[in-house]
């Protein structure tokens, strides 16, 4: 009885740490520690189709799904539209543009990938690359133009909000229909 109390205390420490972790590799393996923890509770009350149902997904497929998951989204990709002048110029990585998004990107520990064209994004099954963000000049304002569901655009929003000539607008993603 006392390593099944045991058990459950860890299960509430972990948990906690899962929450709290900034970093999301560390999350998985310690949702699949937890995982394999609750596998053991589920043996010992006697339910081992559970313990090894749990083992089985939540230990060993689940994580390999956010790992695979993670690894992918390692660039934030950026296609700029009529953006030429000094607000955010590539080459000598200058502007405030361009400082911005260092910003963004650094807090993500992100690779910024810069995108000229339209044309240079590649398709891949049914759909667009992955395209995190585009900036054109529009007026005397410069748009940066994201998905509402990304964290990402959701924090550009917030640093955007000191700059006068700056806008943020969400537009959702394109369905493709079959």
């Amino acid at each position: 009885m006392n390593i099944i109390i045991l058990l459950q205390v860890f299960l509430i420490i972990i948990s906690i740490t899962v929450i709290t972790l900034k970093n999301n590799l560390k999350s998985v393996i310690f949702f699949s520690v937890f995982s394999l923890i609750s596998a053991l509770l589920y043996y010992f009350y006697r339910a081992p189709d559970l313990a090894l149902a749990e083992a089985a997904i939540g230990s060993a497929i689940i994580p390999l799904i956010f790992i695979i998951a993670i690894s992918k989204q390692k660039e934030f990709i950026v296609v700029l539209g009529s953006v030429e002048d000094s607000f955010l110029d590539i080459e000598s990585k200058s502007g405030i543009g361009y400082k911005i998004l260092e910003e963004l990107t650094d807090y993500y520990q992100l690779k910024l990938v810069f995108l000229k064209d339209k044309n240079d994004i590649s398709f891949e099954v049914f759909r667009v690359r992955n395209v995190d963000l585009f900036i054109y000049k529009e007026d005397k304002h410069y748009v940066f133009k994201g998905n509402p569901a990304s964290t990402i655009t959701n924090r550009l929003s917030k640093i955007c909000g000191d700059y006068k000539d700056v806008k943020v607008k969400f537009v959702e993603e394109e369905h493709v229909y079959d």
